[in-house]
This record gives structure tokens, C-alpha cells and sequence, in this order.
């Protein structure tokens, strides 16, 4: 697909940019140039997720899809990629900001999501000429285009002076409102968010917290279309004892009569399928498979 150059003088550069103190000369796009008018969420949040990270930034995109909002972040590995990529396997519509030129994409390991971004209705955008390469500058000023983009931020996980909370404190700056997801005090990945509701920001535990704060915008829900059935890809050396859970709950005396296994093997091995999250353990030390 050909980049499409919009300067601030066209009718179809976004208005809500042109709020920002600095607001970009041009933007640098490809994609579907009609969502940028639709509302969108940012949902951003931790390079190096937690597996609660993940689970949760799941669950609240596949929810801000199904009220048919755009899903606005910004292409980094961790949180960001976790939000497009669920959008585009529920049919929503993402938005992509870089910190690079179209013809430099970082991260590397993104190209294909980007393109998948762009074939699925979605957008990519950049304020940087085609091989303007990324850096620590770029990354604070695509922030701010994230948080200007959204009528609203939702934080997922942040670290300690995290760039999360550089995007969060642009929203605040724009008069919209942070959503924030709370976390465990023993999670560092959970410290900014944590912060950031002691300051005042909105502590969000379901899609209703969010739309709530949008008294003027009539939310209209639909149905997205169901994910195909992901394969369930255990390793090799735990497909003995996978396979010999059953949705009806086992004890490790009933997997080791199926399996033919030590007591011993079986409980190493069940370990390993919870870290991995294949199983879970159930009152009365009985395991079933874990519904995906």
C-alpha cells in the first residue's frame, strides 16, 4: 500500500493532534486514513509484561473492540504488541504509532505485525521521513501522538520511570482521563500503574469503568467475530502427562495409572504445565487442563 503524506492543513489530519503544545507539521501514514476519526483507546503499558500483564491487556482489548472502539499504541514489543495483535485476531481496528520512519521500522521483529496492521483495515502513523531511525527522543515524542490520538489511555503494567508514564502524563495534559489497571505491590512491572491511581487516576477492573467516564458518546456493542481455535502447543517432553489431564478433574494417582509414570516424574512435570499455564491445580491436589 503507497504511504499517504497528510499535512496539518488537510481536513483529514486529526483534530484531537492539533490539541497537542507541539502538535506534528505532517503525518507519514498507510493504511485505513478513515479510522482516524473514529474514537480510540491507547492501551499501553510494559516492555517485558508479566503473564497478568498479558492476560490482562487480552481481556480489555477484545472488551474496547466489541463497543467498537480503535485500538491506539505504539508497535513496541511487550503490552503494545499484545494489544494489536488481539485486536486484529477479534476483526478490530488498530492503530500503530512509530518512532521511525516508514522505510526504518522499529522494532525489526514487528515488520510483519505492521503489516498485518495495514491489511486488516488498520493504520500505521509516524511524524518521521521514510529512514529517520528510532531513538530514546523519537520514543517520548511518538507518546505523545498515542495519547493525542485516544479519547482516553488505558495502562495495563508499567515499570518505574517507565515511557507509560511519559504517555500518561501527556493524557492528563490533554484533560482525558488514565485508566489504570491495579496490580499486585510485588509486582515491579505493577509499580507506575499502582502510582498513578494513588494520584487520582481511574482504577479500572471491568470495560464498564471506562465507558462510563464517556457520558456523551452512545456505545454501541456488536458481536466480533470468534477467534480460530489456537493449537495448543505444550512441549514434547510434558505431552505424557498433558494428555493424560482430562476436563474432569485427576488426582496424580489416576495420572500415574493412565500415564504409567513415577509419582515423582508426575509432579515434576505438573509444575511445569502450570508455570506454562497449560493446567491448573484445583482444591484437593486434582489438575485439569486450563480453558485457553
Amino acid at each position: 500500500m503507497q504511504k499517504r503524506i497528510i499535512e496539518y492543513s488537510d481536513n483529514l489530519y486529526p483534530q484531537k493532534l492539533k490539541e497537542l503544545k507541539e502538535p506534528p507539521s505532517r503525518l507519514y501514514v498507510k493504511g485505513n486514513t478513515n479510522i482516524l476519526q473514529d474514537n480510540g483507546i491507547a492501551v499501553i503499558g510494559s516492555r517485558s509484561n508479566t503473564k497478568y500483564g498479558e492476560k490482562m491487556c487480552k481481556q480489555f482489548t477484545q472488551k474496547l473492540i466489541e463497543y467498537n472502539l480503535i485500538i491506539i499504541s505504539g508497535l513496541a514489543v511487550g503490552i503494545d504488541s499484545i494489544a494489536h495483535k488481539t485486536c486484529l485476531k477479534y476483526s478490530g481496528k488498530t492503530i500503530a504509532v512509530l518512532p521511525c520512519g516508514l522505510n526504518n521500522i522499529y522494532p525489526k521483529q514487528n515488520i510483519e505485525l505492521l503489516n498485518n496492521i495495514i491489511e486488516n483495515g488498520g493504520l500505521v502513523i509516524t511524524e518521521y521521513e521514510d529512514n529517520t531511525k528510532a531513538d530514546s527522543t523519537k520514543f517520548l515524542e511518538r507518546n505523545r501522538i498515542v495519547a493525542g490520538l485516544g479519547i482516553g489511555t488505558l495502562v495495563i503494567e508499567a515499570g518505574y520511570r517507565s515511557g507509560t508514564s511519559v504517555t500518561a502524563r501527556y493524557t492528563q495534559n490533554l484533560n482525558k482521563p488514565v485508566f489504570c489497571i491495579p496490580s499486585s505491590l510485588e509486582n515491579s512491572k505493577g509499580r507506575t500503574t499502582n502510582e498513578l491511581i494513588k494520584k487520582g487516576n481511574k482504577l479500572v477492573t471491568k470495560i464498564e469503568d471506562i465507558l462510563e467516564c464517556y457520558p456523551n458518546i452512545k456505545f454501541t456493542k456488536s458481536e466480533i467475530k470468534k477467534e480460530k481455535k489456537e493449537e495448543i502447543k505444550v512441549p514434547k517432553e510434558l505431552l505424557d502427562i498433558y494428555k493424560n489431564i482430562k476436563n474432569i478433574p485427576q488426582d496424580i494417582n489416576q495420572i500415574s495409572k493412565r500415564s504409567k509414570l513415577s509419582i515423582q516424574e508426575i509432579s515434576y512435570k505438573l509444575l511445569l504445565l502450570q508455570m506454562e499455564d497449560f493446567i491448573e491445580e484445583l482444591p484437593g491436589k486434582r489438575y485439569k487442563i486450563k480453558e485457553k
